[in-house]
């Protein structure tokens, strides 16, 4: 019965149906740790491995966070995060790894990361091209029932948001996958094929919630992303 109460607290919190957001982009506009957007994904199990793909634009030079993934286990169980112009960190299970990537441009960037626990290897996809491979936390399972948060690093489950880690800019087109993508989806992710969802989430049918001020705009040029 508790079960089934949470769920309906959610559906009541969240919305009674997932959107379709393949028209559209959330803005954060303004440094905040009030500002923020809560994922609810389709599948709340343990994970062994999985890719996200997101496309985001900002004119910050300092440090912020793109995607995180918290449980009560672990506030970093998943954490996508820009440490400078050109480093990018990516944790799972609270261990960071840190890649240097191509210079940034004020343009829109596509990033996949993925992760794979019989082997520990992550891969960074920047625009379609991969930086070379790492690897972590092999034999490591992602935790369930996720705290999944865009424009804020977690530090709890759920919250300790730090202003100067908040996202200013434009995210769109993010899902996420519970297996590794292969190298030639990852290139239709980077062209927004329509029939590519997220299994875990999908932006074509999208459940969040918005925190504070964050504008829902469409895209202003969508075939240029």
């Amino acid at each position: 019965m508790r079960g089934l109460c949470y769920f309906l607290v959610l559906v009541a919190v969240l919305g009674s149906s997932a959107e379709d957001m393949e028209e559209n982009v959330f803005i954060f506009p303004k440094k905040s740790s009030s500002n923020y957007v809560i994922l609810r994904p389709k599948a709340t199990a343990s994970l062994s491995s999985f890719t996200v793909c997101l496309r985001y634009r900002t004119e910050l030079t300092r440090t912020y966070s793109l995607f995180s993934l918290a449980t009560s286990k672990s506030y970093n169980d998943i954490l996508i995060y820009k440490n400078a112009a050109r480093d990018y960190s990516v944790s799972v299970g609270d261990e960071e790894l840190t890649f240097r990537a191509p210079d940034d441009t004020m343009s829109w960037t596509h990033t996949c990361t993925s992760w794979d626990s019989s082997t520990g290897v992550v891969t960074l996809w920047i625009n379609g091209k991969p930086l070379p491979r790492k690897a972590m936390k092999k034999g490591y399972s992602v935790n369930a029932q996720p705290s999944i948060i865009l424009g804020q690093d977690q530090d709890s489950y759920g919250g300790g948001f730090d202003a100067t880690e908040s996202f200013i800019g434009e995210i769109t087109d993010v899902n996420m996958w519970d297996s590794v993508l292969s190298p030639s989806d990852v290139q239709l992710a980077l062209a927004n094929v329509n029939w590519l969802n997220g299994n875990v989430i999908s932006w074509r049918s999208m459940w969040y919630e918005i925190k504070g001020d964050v504008i829902i705009q469409p895209k202003l040029q969508p075939s240029s992303y």
